[in-house]
């Protein structure tokens, strides 16, 4: 899963690059939203590494 919420994170910052870019109805509509999705790409992207990292530090601490 936690792999999974750093591809969409990605995905979502992708696609809110991709809408500030291309979007041709209202402007600053597609600024506000674009930005609103990157920021939430980031928040799960982060989410997701950071879960990883916990994961690999219980894994390092069980070994010893």
């Amino acid at each position: 899963m936690n792999k999974w919420l750093l591809i969409v994170g990605v995905l979502l910052e992708v696609l809110g690059i991709l809408l500030i870019l291309f979007w041709r109805i209202d402007d600053m509509l597609a600024i506000i939203i674009g930005i609103a999705i990157i920021i939430i790409g980031i928040v799960l992207f982060q989410i997701g590494y950071w879960r990883i990292v916990k994961e690999r530090r219980i894994k390092e601490n069980r070994k010893r």
